[in-house]
């Protein structure tokens, strides 16, 4: 493609490479692109927009927190952003509703969790895993609309946002599930479900094969996972719970002091997650929907990890 005066001009006068430039080192996005390419196969008409463009644009958003026009408009203004998704877009028109038809694409493709496999084969092939343990933690994420929220008709916005109660007080939204490498701090499985949702029913979906320990809060602890652990031959970092008439003993309330050390080092995780790559509050409605936004945070939170563990 020829360029234009204003990219040789920006070519010339960089000096230092940001993340955008650099998350390529990362990430082969060619082998994302051969996967979102599968969703347009034996499609007639118009040949469609790069797919790879719209999904760096969803990753955009995460990064930058920012809605489907926004990240549109910064595609076009910056010239960071349009050498990461790539100097073909000029030649397209990308607006909002084409990033949400690609969404809609993507979900009934079933891809992002095709895209989350091929990302974490190619984390472990560089060596970023460390595969010490796991840390499984679940946080509450508010929803795109209160549970008490009616359409004109009566009917609920969102049937999936909920109420719970949490240490006596009602709170609302959705919870993601966590399930976290202990020695590199990268995201190995994410899942969504209701917030009135038990996290003792998360910990064997967050536990990938190959796991030799598993860290988790009393939330998890069970007689029952003690077994699976067991029977897995994984080692049971779960935090012992006490109960009314079987207080902890000094000795399970060192071993949970010791445990608490490891365990908490997913809570800035948590915070990265809802922080740095917009999932403090639900973009859309629906489970299914919001399923995919939360990968893609995933996604976007372990490309920057990746990133630092690289340069160290």
């Amino acid at each position: 493609m020829q360029i234009s005066f204003g990219m040789f001009e920006d070519q010339h006068r960089r000096q230092k490479k940001g993340m955008l430039d650099e998350i390529g080192s990362v990430i082969d996005f060619g082998k994302i692109e051969k996967l979102l390419l599968e969703m347009y196969v034996g499609t007639t008409g118009r040949p469609p927009i790069p797919p790879l463009i719209l999904f760096k644009a969803l990753l955009l958003e995460s990064w930058y927190n920012l809605s489907d026009v926004e990240v549109v408009q910064e595609i076009h203004d910056r010239r960071s952003f349009e050498r990461f998704v790539g100097a073909d877009v000029r030649k397209y028109h990308v607006d909002d509703t084409t990033l949400v038809k690609f969404r809609e694409r993507m979900r009934d493709a079933r891809l992002i969790d095709q895209v989350w496999k091929e990302i974490q084969i190619q984390l472990e092939r560089k060596g970023f895993l460390v595969k010490k343990g796991t840390i499984v933690d679940s946080t509450l994420v508010k929803g795109a609309c209160k549970p008490e929220s009616k359409t004109q008709e009566g009917k609920p916005v969102d049937p999936d946002v909920h109420y719970t109660s949490r240490n006596g007080k009602a709170v609302d939204g959705m919870k993601v599930h966590v399930g976290m490498d202990q020695g590199s701090g990268l995201i190995r499985k994410m899942e969504i479900s209701h917030i009135e949702k038990h996290d003792h029913e998360y910990l064997k979906p967050m536990i990938r094969h190959k796991t030799k320990k598993v860290f988790a809060d009393k939330a998890y602890a069970s007689q029952a996972h003690d077994d699976y652990l067991e029977s897995r031959k994984i080692k049971n970092g779960i935090l012992a719970k006490g109960y009314r008439d079987h207080p902890l003993t000094p000795v399970q309330e060192r071993r949970n002091w010791r445990l608490s050390r490891v365990r908490s080092i997913v809570e800035p995780k948590m915070n990265d997650l809802k922080n740095w790559c917009s999932m403090a509050r639900m973009r859309y409605y629906g489970l299914a929907k919001n399923r995919l936004w939360v990968l893609i945070c995933g996604i976007a939170c372990n490309g920057k990890r990746a990133l630092k563990l690289q340069a160290a």
